[in-house]
């Protein structure tokens, strides 16, 4: 009897120590997932969400808005000369610039917007409840933040500009048809510009 109750500790003791070591498999997936999810949606060099996410979250947008009737401004920026700068300087100047202006969007923009690195030197940004005046002092303001940032790369001066286009979510509107015209209105704005 002494011996099935010594067999009995023995048989626990191992029962826990194969719970501890998987709570401690189960952890690690855990972090394993989560750092997966992460570079899933955001872009490595910003920290800011990728396109996967920022058509996740305007699909998302889009409902609401012809839903409840709620608006939702659609913003593409497209950074100023990057190629010349990658050009001249090496892609190391250019990232400089991108993490750059990330930072400018990520300290003026509220915790509801969505900020996401398109692919290259595009950004997006979903904007709620702005009506279009707000937008355009919106769009003046950051770039003037763009103007007045200061970056340098291996001793050179790097000037940060973009270009800003604009629209709004429709009642009819597609994620496709959405980004087009964004997209439309910022070469718009940087036609402008020149």
């Amino acid at each position: 009897m002494a011996n099935n109750m010594h067999q009995n500790a023995t048989s626990s003791e191992q029962v826990c120590a194969n719970c501890n070591v998987l709570e401690q498999q189960i952890s690690a997936l855990k972090n394993d997932l989560a750092q997966m999810e992460q570079y899933a949606y955001h872009d490595v060099l910003t920290g800011l969400s990728n396109r996967r996410f920022f058509v996740d979250s305007l699909e998302s947008r889009i409902s609401r808005c012809q839903r409840y009737g709620d608006n939702c401004a659609v913003l593409f920026l497209d950074v100023d000369n990057l190629k010349a700068v990658n050009d001249q300087h090496g892609h190391g100047a250019g990232d400089v610039l991108l993490a750059r202006l990330a930072d400018i969007l990520k300290v003026h923009t509220r915790a509801s917007d969505v900020i996401a690195r398109i692919g290259g030197d595009e950004f997006g940004m979903l904007l709620d409840n702005l009506d279009a005046d707000q937008v355009v002092r919106k769009i003046a303001f950051l770039i003037d933040q763009f103007g007045k940032a200061n970056s340098s790369y291996a001793g050179a001066s790097l000037r940060l500009g973009a270009a800003i286009g604009y629209c709004f979510v429709g009642p009819k509107d597609t994620v496709d048809g959405l980004m087009s015209r964004a997209d439309a209105a910022m070469y718009r704005a940087k036609d402008k510009a020149l």
